[in-house]
């Protein structure tokens, strides 16, 4: 009997060795198809990025070309159609107060920036009409409104919208203040 139990335990020991060598090289062979995997994952993953990122500036570089080519035929274009300017006579208003003492002056001298000949006679032909708009939008600001450079880009902004509706829309393109005192 002792022979026998003997006999059982080395079978049993040699079958649990055999499934032992069985599992152990399923298990190694699996580690490797999973990290065969990740690798392929990583990869994969790395190489789309580089592409997107190295296409990505390649974009970008191509956009600042364009950009610079835009800019250049832009130029061209100003260069090719030069405005013309026409200077308004020199304007010295009262700035609106609380008070409507008048404690304050302001002395501005203009230039319009229009298109072309058209608008130059449209301005000249029409200069009382402007006067009298630049006036009157002049004396109606206080020195709070203009004091700050905000201030003074919308006092432009409106001036050029006053002065478009009098004389016809587009032909004055820009003003400039070539004076600006306030006392």
């Amino acid at each position: 009997m002792a022979e026998e139990k003997d006999a059982r335990q080395e079978k049993d020991a040699k079958q649990e060795k055999d499934a032992e060598q069985e599992i152990q090289p399923k298990k190694s062979f699996l580690k490797f198809i999973i990290l065969g995997v990740i690798v392929l994952a990583l990869g994969a993953g790395g190489y789309t990025g580089w592409s997107l990122f190295i296409k990505g500036k390649k974009e970008e570089i191509k956009k600042e070309e364009n950009k610079k080519e835009a800019s250049k035929s832009y130029s061209k274009k100003k260069k090719e159609e030069p405005r013309i300017t026409c200077p308004l006579d020199s304007f010295i208003v009262n700035l609106m107060d609380k008070a409507g003492i008048g404690k304050r002056y302001l002395k501005v001298n203009i230039i319009l920036e229009v298109g072309d000949e058209e608008g130059k006679q449209a301005v000249n032909s029409h200069t009382p009409q402007l006067t009298d708009t630049v006036l009157l939008l002049l004396s109606s600001q206080s020195f709070n409104d203009i004091n700050t450079m905000e201030g003074k880009i919308e006092l432009k902004q409106l001036l050029v919208s006053k002065m478009n509706q009098l004389l016809g829309e587009g032909i004055v393109h820009r003003l400039y203040f070539t004076e600006f005192v306030v006392q």
